[in-house]
């Protein structure tokens, strides 16, 4: 391979040195203080629950509208049926408001139920300040540093996820911990992960970590937790449940093939395929493909001597790449990847083009509809694919390296965890 002239645009890439410390520390910080004032200005310049665009503030909270007002016996079901929740929407704000469909499974409403207790912002407030402050410690683990406080904060995902209200925050933070205990609490570990079957679409990546790691502790506790869920599920809001929420299954298909929510908001390879002009057909060809990949990569991660935070990184963007649902705020997830080769990197030093990556990862989600709405270019799936490729090339090196130690080092090394 011919060498690289020092100058270069690749070579400048992959050596990384245009991200300078300095840039790392002033970009994230830039972005946050724009974010947080452009923010702050549309809540304040709005009136009652609706920002300045007179739509709800946190918008997609108010998927939780009805969900928020139920008790055991009363209308849950409404959640299913969208005229009921429409009206309900309509009725709580006064306006017609778009229509945002609840298409989360029975058990998610235990964990919004509760918030009924509060009014809207005060409900919206308290959601975002727990799984926030779930997500900043959970990131925290992987770079234990000062200055990383802020590019957690900043992460333009996080922004998104606040904006639209949503739950991301809460879905990295059981992934994050869930996986970083594992190695030594793994019944625990599977009844945290459990929690997270409100998101299904991301439990088939779980799997593959399982059985990589054949740790069926891991998994008796995720399917004790998942039990546990759909039983008490059934107990407060009554069997129907099941029943309505599988009335509101063919429209989530319809959402997913027909972009209900715009292809440029949804960030996974089927919305890329389908909004370069592909089929339906074609677009779950290729996401099946790339999932497999992903599957594939993630359990050879797994079944080397890398670190327990690398390979948890590894399976945050796995989860991305294995699933077609997946919308720009679900990219809080990245942050896993992003920590873990970071950290990896700051402690070992960076491979080439593991700075430039990373950077582009960081970016992404304020990127990413923006090129898929005026521009057709779906950047989302190449650049996760990448970092994942990056990860597996990390930890193959690891492993090779504990190889050559010998296996009492490569012992140390696989168990590796971050402490709790």
């Amino acid at each position: 391979m011919p060498k690289l002239h020092p100058y270069s645009l690749l070579s400048v890439l992959a050596s990384g040195s245009w991200l300078t410390a300095k840039r790392a520390k002033l970009y994230p910080l830039a972005f946050l203080t724009i974010q947080a004032l452009a923010y702050l200005g549309l809540v304040l310049a709005g009136h009652g629950n609706l920002d300045a665009f007179g739509r709800p503030i946190g918008h997609r909270f108010c998927e939780l509208l009805d969900c928020l007002r139920v008790r055991p016996g009363g209308n849950a079901a409404n959640a299913y049926h969208p005229i009921q929740h429409h009206a309900a929407q309509t009725a709580l704000w006064g306006k017609e408001v778009e229509y945002y469909a609840w298409l989360y499974p029975p058990t998610a409403l235990l964990l919004v139920a509760p918030l009924g207790l509060l009014p809207y912002l005060a409900s919206l407030f308290s959601w975002l300040a727990v799984t926030g402050a779930a997500y900043v410690a959970t990131i925290w683990k992987f770079t234990p540093r000062a200055e990383a406080l802020v590019p957690i904060l900043g992460f333009p995902a996080a922004i998104t996820n606040v904006s639209h209200g949503q739950n991301a925050f809460l879905s990295t933070a059981i992934v994050g911990i869930g996986l970083l205990i594992s190695d030594r609490r793994p019944i625990a570990a599977g009844v945290l992960l459990g929690c997270l079957c409100y998101k299904p679409q991301l439990a088939p990546m779980l799997v593959i970590v399982v059985l990589a790691r054949r740790d069926w502790k891991m998994a008796l506790g995720a399917a004790l937790s998942i039990a546990a869920q759909s039983v008490m599920a059934t107990l407060l809001f009554g069997s129907d449940i099941w029943t309505n929420f599988e009335s509101i299954l063919p429209l989530a298909r319809s959402v997913l093939e027909e972009g209900l929510v715009g292809f440029v908001k949804m960030q996974s390879v089927f919305s890329a395929i389908r909004l370069i002009g592909g089929g339906y057909s074609l677009a779950y060809c290729v996401q099946a493909a790339v999932a497999i990949a992903a599957a594939i990569l993630l359990w050879r991660i797994w079944r080397t001597e890398a670190s327990l935070s690398l390979r948890t990184g590894a399976t945050g963007a796995a989860m991305l790449l294995g699933t077609p649902f997946i919308l720009d705020y679900d990219f809080v997830l990245l942050a896993l990847p992003i920590a873990a080769l970071t950290s990896e990197g700051l402690r070992t030093g960076f491979k080439p083009y593991e700075k430039s990556v990373l950077a582009a990862a960081w970016v992404l989600p304020s990127v990413a509809r923006l090129t898929a709405a005026h521009a057709n270019i779906p950047l989302s799936p190449e650049i996760v694919l990448l970092l994942l490729v990056l990860i597996w090339k990390r930890a193959h090196a690891d492993d090779a390296a504990c190889v050559v130690a010998g296996p009492e080092t490569g012992w140390t090394r696989a168990n590796q965890t971050v402490r709790y």
